[in-house]
């Protein structure tokens, strides 16, 4: 709500005998002037009244819009669950896999090769100083194939950091403590990037062998529906589309897991619960401006319109008995509250899926989806929506009623003014009028004095005296 100017205070102060009775007139006059802007204000509290009531209804329709977004979004994305029935693998599953169960045997997890470097005639107690070799220039060997290493200087460190940074695709080097914390002795741990029995060897450019130890992985191996062995450089393999998994400990019996990819009516029943939740806020927003004691939206035809458009949304059905969101467990009660039976949408979701998605639809393409995205677009949609359009509108009859109340409230400043003049003259007026009848009094009362002394002095004599005329 924006500021306005406030109405001048009568500021009269006579000094004839009349003043109080002219400051009560004055007074009076103000009032009467000022009753027009007591009215415009009035107007403008009713109408933020109505804003603030009705951005109370936007933002609970603006919540509900959302929950129908998220149930669109649950449907495009989130309906497909799995399950699997032991611990040797996980699964994953996107949006566009395919319900569908499967076996998988893992014969094998599969293991990374590693080597570790020789002991130095003198443990390497400091990595950023020591080094397994003079020279900071070494050649990797895996598989036979030679990578030339070039360091920036002979410390482990450095080694590690020019091992990783040339050739990381291929291994992953680390330093490791293979003595006490009293007596370290720090080495080079090299392992294999991928599950292989891979070969893995260091020379210095002298062609000193620098590496103690060396350990051949193992590729991971499964089999899927009783196939034959398929071998994997990672545990992350694909099943089907949209269907992966990560193997996570060996069979440990020729029995298969069993991998089940299935649509989840669950997750579908908590998104029409949060829909529910936001249906009913919204209902109760409405209902506070129905009846006897309803808020300053009562009887706006935009409640109204915005009834209509929850009855429509709650008693959705395509036109046939079979379509009602009803057979899902989802009702509309007499008060207008809308519940969502989770068990019983459960079960008639499982019961028959396919059926329960056409009567959903999508916000394009049809169904409750549809309707429902398409009635509240109506409402909110930014430029076109009702509810929306009614906010610009009262947003503009306030800046409107404010400008006029500034404008009247100017013009009431000049007009108590005037008025404070024109009572400031008379009471000047009527002050020098007392002010001569005062002095005219005076006078009178001096000659009539004067008279009645003379007679006295003069015994029986009557002297009679004409007033001059002023």
């Amino acid at each position: 709500m924006s500021s306005v100017s406030n109405i001048p205070s009568n500021l009269f102060t006579g000094t004839s005998g009349f003043a109080s009775t002219l400051s009560q007139v004055l007074t009076r006059a103000q009032a009467i002037a000022a009753l027009p802007v007591q009215s415009m204000r009035a107007t403008l509290t009713d109408l933020n009244d109505r804003q603030n009531a009705l951005q109370g209804v936007d933002s609970v329709f603006t919540a509900l819009q959302s929950s129908v977004g998220y149930l669109q979004s649950t449907i495009t994305s989130g309906l497909l669950s799995s399950s699997v029935s032991d611990n040797t693998v996980s699964v994953n599953v996107a949006s566009t896999a395919t319900p569908a169960n499967y076996s998988i045997l893992v014969n094998s997890t599969g293991s990374n090769s590693r080597a570790l470097s020789t002991a130095g005639s003198t443990p390497i107690s400091d990595p950023s100083t020591g080094g397994i070799s003079g020279s900071n220039l070494y050649t990797l060997n895996i598989n036979g194939t030679e990578t030339s290493i070039n360091a920036a200087d002979s410390s482990l460190n450095s080694l590690v950091s020019a091992i990783n940074q040339t050739a990381g695709s291929q291994v992953q080097a680390t330093v490791v403590n293979v003595g006490s914390p009293a007596s370290p002795d720090y080495r080079l741990s090299l392992q294999s990037s991928v599950l292989a029995p891979d070969t893995i060897d260091l020379t210095d450019d002298s062609g000193n062998d620098l590496i103690a130890n060396s350990t051949q992985g193992d590729y991971a191996s499964y089999s899927i529906d009783g196939s034959d062995s398929v071998t994997s450089t990672t545990r992350n393999i694909t099943i089907a589309p949209g269907v992966t998994a990560t193997l996570k400990n060996q069979s440990t019996t020729a029995q298969a897991a069993n991998i089940s990819v299935f649509q989840s009516a669950t997750t579908l029943a908590n998104a029409f619960s949060t829909f529910a939740q936001a249906y009913n806020n919204a209902a109760n927003t409405l209902a506070q401006h129905h009846g006897q004691n309803g808020g300053v939206l009562e009887g706006d035809s935009l409640i109204t319109s915005l009834g209509n458009i929850l009855q429509q949304i709650g008693n959705y059905s395509a036109g046939t008995p079979s379509t009602a969101l009803a057979n899902y467990g989802i009702t509309l009660d007499q008060n207008g509250q809308l519940s969502v039976d989770t068990g019983a949408f459960t079960a008639a979701a499982n019961s028959n899926f396919s059926g329960l998605m056409n009567v959903l639809g999508g916000a394009t393409t049809g169904g409750f989806l549809k309707s429902a995205t398409n009635l509240l677009k109506g409402a909110e949609d930014p430029t076109a929506g009702s509810v929306k359009q009614a906010e610009n509108g009262l947003t503009n009859q306030i800046t409107v009623q404010n400008q006029k109340i500034n404008d009247a409230t100017a013009h009431l400043a000049i007009v108590q003014q005037t008025l404070q003049q024109q009572i400031s003259s008379a009471d000047a007026t009527i002050s020098a009028l007392e002010s001569q009848v005062s002095y005219v009094s005076g006078l009178f009362a001096s000659m009539l004095g004067n008279g009645s002394n003379s007679s006295s002095n003069s015994g029986s004599t009557s002297v009679q005296h004409t007033p001059t005329q002023l």
